[in-house]
């Protein structure tokens, strides 16, 4: 005969400590933010590489912004069915 499972209780989100919501949206603010500086950077870069200045800084930096924009709805949505 076995014992019987024992499992763990799930954490009810509506519980977490308000650190833990500071922290969910600390990251994604750094993830917004990092998309468009990753954009920035790179259109600097192949701006410097193939010498178009300021085309692909600007067409990167929209890229950038819109990714960005598309990662944070993404998580607010995944934010919200945890809820």
């Amino acid at each position: 005969m076995h014992p019987p499972e024992r499992r763990l209780p799930t954490p009810d989100p509506a519980r977490e400590a308000p650190f833990v919501h500071y922290a969910k949206y600390g990251a994604l603010a750094f993830e917004f933010l990092g998309t468009i500086a990753g954009g920035v950077f790179l259109g600097y870069q192949l701006d410097r590489y193939f010498g178009t200045d300021p085309w692909l800084v600007l067409g990167m930096t929209i890229a950038g912004t819109v990714i960005g924009f598309y990662r944070m709805v993404q998580i607010l949505r995944r934010f919200e069915r945890q809820r």
